[in-house]
């Protein structure tokens, strides 16, 4: 799904970004990103990689994706789009990036102004 074209006919495509800023010489970044009915599965992605995916909104509005990123000792899951908050991906995108100091996002790609949404916490293992 990640690599797939769609087409969205009544309702807008989005994209989700998912981006590595995290030191060259630091553990990989390891991700899970899923909804209700698409498992994205898991990756890993070195720094400067970013993986990203298109999907149209639901017609009823309640698209849901999550992300639960993982770096050396620490982890965060989050909402990475909700039908709910569509308003904050301007021109339907939404950039997420994994920093040292947290999770920060934008809503516009390529990325302008990042703010801090998330910070890490310690991992509850994989």
């Amino acid at each position: 799904m990640a690599s797939e074209k769609r087409k969205c006919i009544i309702t807008p495509k989005y994209t989700i970004y998912v981006a590595n800023s995290l030191p060259s010489d630091s553990p990989q970044l390891r991700l899970h990103c899923a909804s209700k009915d698409d498992d994205l599965g898991f990756h890993n992605l070195t720094t400067g990689q970013i993986f990203k995916w298109d999907f149209c909104n639901s017609y009823i509005q309640n698209t849901l994706f999550f992300c639960h990123l993982w770096w050396g000792s620490k982890d965060r899951a989050f909402v990475v789009f909700s039908s709910k908050h569509r308003n904050e991906c301007f021109s339907h995108s939404c950039y997420w990036e994994a920093d040292p100091e947290g999770i920060l996002f934008d809503g516009v790609y390529p990325p302008q102004i990042l703010v801090k949404y998330y910070d890490w916490k310690n991992a509850s293992g994989i």
